[in-house]
């Protein structure tokens, strides 16, 4: 009897600061970019921010249309805010959207409409007539159809590489005779930066991965790459498949940190897989790297 109740007891207080740390250690597997007005989660591809509004209570109490009013300055206060968090996403290594903004009125005002459509995923009222939302934004779909520059072309439907076969079989650890079904970068520690248009070269500055591998349909749905924090989360991404092939970037191009470089040896040991094509194609890539807050 007086085991069951220090176990019990063990598990009223511990259970909880478990749940805590399991709770952490599943955040800490996305890659998050934090800026000022916002966050951006490169993991689930989605760019969310706060945005508040509203007036204060006066002696005769708040008005009749103060919650309404609060609910709409707030809606515009993080459209604001949403509209300057998405504008620090990399493209690519030479452009943000922030450039394309710059350069063309009507991207500009497309992407303000864009904005405006996002969806409010949570929102709080206040005493004092303040209301505080929380609004977040696909980086997928309509927003990278958009987005993504024109060379990312259309291309013939393609079948995953890892619905190849009805049976397909799990290879041993040790076996290198079956083939890869996606690809996984270890950029951490180098300096990267995540970017909607990753480029993947080898050590001469051939191209391994880039816009020319993929088909815009896939990249507009999911995105070029995966992102993750850490290689575990990076592994239990189901759009790298079962068997995955691991490599570690050595360096960034000196044109830009969000271009990868990886030995030569590497890249030749991904070109001679008689499927690579196939699951680039397929954006069957995830990256991992590691970021500083505002970077």
């Amino acid at each position: 009897m007086k085991e069951k109740f220090i176990i019990s007891y063990i598990l009223k207080f511990t259970l909880p600061l478990v749940l805590i740390l399991v709770s952490i250690a599943v955040a800490d597997d996305t890659l998050l970019q934090v800026l000022e007005k916002g966050r951006i989660n490169w993991s689930t591809r989605t760019a969310t921010v706060k945005g508040t509004g509203g007036s204060k209570a006066t002696d005769e109490g708040l008005s009749p249309t103060a919650l309404s009013d609060g609910l709409g300055a707030a809606r515009v206060n993080a459209q604001a805010n949403l509209l300057e968090t998405i504008s620090a996403i990399r493209i690519d290594t030479k452009t943000r959207i922030a450039d394309r903004m710059a350069q063309s009125p009507d991207f500009s005002d497309g992407l303000a409409t864009l904005v405006q459509h996002a969806s409010i995923t949570h929102q709080e009222y206040f005493s004092d007539g303040t209301v505080e939302i929380e609004m977040t934004m696909k980086l997928s779909g309509g927003f990278a159809q958009f987005v993504l520059p024109e060379e990312i072309q259309q291309v013939d439907s393609i079948t995953a590489t890892t619905r190849a076969t009805e049976n397909p079989v799990i290879p041993s650890l040790k076996d290198d005779t079956q083939p890869y079904t996606g690809l996984i970068i270890d950029a951490t520690g180098i300096g990267a930066k995540p970017s909607l248009v990753p480029l993947i070269v080898d050590e001469s500055g051939e191209i391994v991965y880039g816009p020319a591998f993929v088909s815009r349909e896939i990249a507009v749905s999911r995105g070029m790459s995966g992102f993750a924090a850490t290689l575990a989360a990076a592994r239990s991404d189901k759009r790298v498949g079962k068997r995955p092939m691991i490599v570690k970037a050595i360096r960034t191009h000196q044109k830009g940190t969000t271009d990868l470089v990886i030995s030569n040896t590497d890249a030749a040991r991904l070109r001679s897989s008689v499927v690579y094509l196939n699951f680039l194609k397929a954006c069957q890539v995830s990256i991992v790297m590691n970021l500083e807050t505002g970077s």
